[in-house]
């Protein structure tokens, strides 16, 4: 059998996750010029209706889901060789191409090295979707091998995204010092499933409908969490540290245009409704 090779730079999910983890990290420190660039990427070329966004949801729909039943997993295999067989080869070819192209002129070829999490994950189920894709002329052991390997994949839990190396976001007065060594922990691991949502709704879409109503409902339920928790609470300073950070979030308002500095407080009361619920790890 001929060597396994596996270009990375032509991974949809490697490059997607690479493109997220930049502007998570251009995010939080405050550069908008990597920021908007790195949007504008993602928005131009996994926009829905390109070859990019059909193969990567491909990838998603293997790479994040959790199957509980083994027995259903050669059914999703079926239907996801069958989308491949959809997709226009030629013109995701093209599509990757200028991809790549941008990328290496934005940022320069030291893009590719950032780490990504699940990056052996999403190398095993890009060369099974590149095996599909050759139809009659696939290696059938490969396709044993890479099915394999991908049924494991769907089923194993997964766990939230982690970016390693973001800094501590700078939050104006947001957060009183009592919980800022907390959070400060907590952004250095990981961001949590519902702080990665909002990170995605305002990659791919901007000030959406959706987006401002998830930041409403984010900011009540905050609101809500630490209206129990001081009515629940027996310190008196902590009572006290509250109350500040109760009326910073009440005078947050996400009606105006909406721009990074709003998902960053969303994200950190997130962090302070799992810290006070105490669903937090630490």
């Amino acid at each position: 059998m001929s060597k396994k090779s596996h270009n990375k730079k032509r991974n949809v999910g490697i490059i997607y996750e690479q493109l997220v983890l930049k502007l998570s990290k251009a995010l939080v420190e405050n550069d908008k010029k990597t920021f908007n660039e790195t949007r504008n990427i993602v928005k131009k070329y996994f926009k829905k209706g390109t070859e990019l966004y059909k193969e990567h949801r491909l990838v998603n729909s293997l790479a994040d889901i959790h199957i509980t039943q083994k027995s259903v997993v050669p059914a999703i295999l079926e239907e996801t060789k069958k989308a491949t067989w959809r997709i226009n080869t030629r013109k995701l070819d093209l599509e990757k191409s200028k991809l790549i192209r941008t990328i290496n002129e934005a940022f320069g070829k030291s893009f590719y090295s950032t780490r990504v999490k699940n990056y052996r994950d999403l190398a095993t189920i890009g060369m099974l979707l590149n095996e599909y894709k050759k139809g009659s002329e696939s290696d059938y052991s490969n396709i044993l091998e890479y099915s394999d390997k991908v049924t494991n994949i769907l089923l194993t839990e997964k766990k939230s995204h982690e970016l390693s190396d973001l800094k501590e976001p700078k939050i104006n007065s947001l957060v009183v010092n009592l919980m800022r060594d907390k959070f400060s922990k907590t952004y250095t691991k990981n961001l949590s499933e519902p702080q990665m949502k909002l990170v995605n709704e305002w990659i791919v879409n901007g000030q959406s409908p959706e987006l401002v109503s998830e930041l409403k409902a984010t900011k009540k339920l905050c609101i809500e969490a630490i209206s129990f928790y001081k009515q629940e609470c027996g310190n008196k300073v902590l009572s006290e540290n509250l109350e500040q950070v109760y009326k910073n979030i009440k005078a947050t308002s996400f009606q105006e245009e909406i721009n990074e500095s709003d998902i960053v407080k969303a994200m950190t009361m997130h962090e302070i409704i799992s810290e006070l619920s105490g669903d937090s790890d630490e």
